[in-house]
């Protein structure tokens, strides 16, 4: 994807577009699911650690801590047929939001949990995206973030950082521990006085590289 195409996927998040296949409550138990998976990932440290003591207890644990890290995944989007958003289409047509980043951005910025999140025209390959339209105060626009492989963006906005665009968009990029990169932008509306929740994103961009 080149430069023009990502520009455009962060200005065009903001128009008229179809709901997602998932509503505000839907993230809200994504994001319960992700912090049950963290505790119960430190609870089966501390079992197998025992089961080793134990003796023969430890051939069973593993198998029952991989059967409850299964279940507590949270859901994703199903793709839709063409009247709808689908998810990650890496063909140029609308992306849906992907739950999981979806409950990650809200964590981060709890503002946007009152609102469900919206398709955007297109996505990098491979790439997952969480969009929301917000209002801070007399700003408006929408709070798009983007993880993606660090071979689909465009080398001048590939570098980690905090910039403020001609455009009047802030953006933040940040490196995974997998190795892609967050980016996170917030874009003004026309004749909005700032983009919304733009100091935030430096915030956003960090927390969620530490997910993915």
């Amino acid at each position: 994807m080149d430069e023009s195409k990502l520009e455009e996927l962060f200005r065009d998040s903001v128009q008229s577009v179809p709901p997602a296949s998932f509503d505000e409550h839907d993230v809200a138990r994504a994001s319960r699911r992700i912090t049950a998976r963290r505790r119960m990932t430190a609870v089966g440290g501390t079992v197998v650690a025992a089961g080793v003591l134990a003796g023969g207890v430890a051939l069973v644990v593993p198998s029952e801590q991989k059967t409850v890290t299964s279940q507590a995944q949270p859901e994703v989007a199903s793709p839709r047929s063409d009247d709808g958003p689908s998810v990650m289409s890496t063909r140029g047509g609308r992306c849906g939001p992907d739950a999981q980043l979806a409950a990650a951005v809200t964590k981060e910025l709890p503002e946007a949990a009152a609102t469900a999140p919206v398709a955007t025209p297109s996505c990098p390959s491979g790439a997952k995206v969480a969009s929301f339209v917000l209002n801070e105060g007399p700003a408006a626009g929408n709070v798009t973030v983007i993880v993606s492989p660090v071979g689909t963006v465009p080398p001048d906005q590939a570098a980690p950082g905090d910039t403020r665009r001609p455009d009047g968009s802030e953006q933040s990029v940040r490196a995974t521990r997998s190795g892609k990169l967050v980016i996170a932008r917030s874009n003004p509306n026309q004749g909005s006085p700032a983009a919304p929740y733009g100091a935030r994103l430096p915030e956003i961009a960090g927390a969620v590289a530490t997910q993915f």
